[in-house]
């Protein structure tokens, strides 16, 4: 397990650091090439590669997921790619990256802060947060759920498409989003490698991460069909019940939820399945508590980070007090 914070002074910086962190605990850089805006890592069968664009106002990067790295492939093209985002483009544009799964508003620097989260015992993981602008804040990451079940799987991948004033927002997608539903976009979704789930067609291999179960999921880059998978972050059972709770360092009360995914199998019976966890990160109602906050519990550290902006200004980072806290392990 390994843990690290400091600054970058822009995208390609802040990822330099990121990929020398990312081999100095286990995981293999396969590309990181500036010259073309593209790179790819991966870590036993975690499969992600990245494409960006920084002369935009807003700043984009693309995150996309496989199963394996094929050389010289753009990313989107590796093998068995989910589908959430491709574009042939060597160059791709803003216009084209904000209809894929990205990180979206990361700009180019100068970033105060960054922190990266690694676990290389047990669930692999590899969660970013970074300030791309004062207080406010982007998240995306990839790794191993901690599963339940038999199924085959369970490598994910998120990114972070923040762009209105409301944490409830539809078209809202961060982490395992359980809201996220946008129809003109649904390729912005987290997405989870699944197979041998009850009634999935042999061919398919992706889980589709939102909070739409009545419609026909996008499918991947081979045209195989996703499954629905039911996210736990702003929604989903655990998060409506539990996510209104207020922590507070005073009181001594600092209520968590656990980020959980369900299959929704509307094939045939309607049955919905739990599938796990996300590893050491949880949502949590930061009212009380200032980002970046490191707080002890029981024998943990956590770092407290709003999903986007704790404000109640209007504006399209505005996220009020939805806030995700992160395992600190450094040893």
């Amino acid at each position: 397990m390994a843990y690290q914070t400091g600054s970058a002074v822009d995208l390609e910086d802040l990822l330099s650091k990121l990929f020398t962190f990312a081999t100095a605990n286990g995981w293999v850089q396969d590309q990181l090439d500036n010259s073309i805006n593209q790179a790819a890592l991966h870590k036993g069968t975690v499969f992600i590669s990245m494409a960006w664009n920084t002369t935009s106002t807003t700043g984009e990067m693309s995150i996309h997921q496989a199963t394996a790295y094929v050389g010289g492939n753009r990313p989107g093209t590796h093998t068995n790619d989910s589908g959430n985002g491709f574009n042939t483009s060597a160059s791709p544009t803003q216009p084209q990256i904000i209809t894929e799964r990205c990180v979206f508003g990361i700009l180019n620097g100068p970033y105060a802060s960054y922190h990266f989260f690694e676990q290389d015992s047990g669930p692999t993981y590899l969660h970013v947060v970074v300030q791309v602008s004062s207080s406010v804040y982007r998240h995306f990451g990839f790794g191993d759920l901690v599963k339940t079940g038999d199924w085959t799987g369970g490598a994910y991948c998120y990114g972070h498409y923040q762009n209105s004033s409301s944490p409830i927002a539809q078209t809202n997608s961060a982490l395992f989003d359980g809201l996220f539903s946008n129809l003109t976009n649904p390729r912005r979704a987290a997405t989870i490698h699944v197979e041998s789930l009850p009634n999935e067609p042999v061919a398919s291999k992706w889980g589709q991460i939102w909070g739409q179960n009545d419609v026909t999921e996008p499918a991947d880059e081979a045209g195989n069909a996703k499954m629905n998978i039911q996210g736990g972050f702003s929604g989903g059972p655990i998060a409506f019940a539990f996510g209104w709770l207020k922590a507070g360092t005073s009181s001594g009360l600092i209520p968590s939820y656990p980020i959980a995914l369900y299959y929704v199998d509307d094939t045939v019976n309607n049955f919905v399945y739990f599938l796990g966890f996300m590893p050491d990160v949880r949502g949590v109602n930061i009212a009380t508590i200032a980002p970046e906050q490191e707080v002890t519990i029981g024998a943990d550290i956590w770092i407290f980070f709003p999903s986007s902006q704790q404000t109640s200004v209007v504006n399209n980072n505005r996220t009020f007090n939805q806030g995700i806290m992160y395992k600190k392990v450094t040893a």
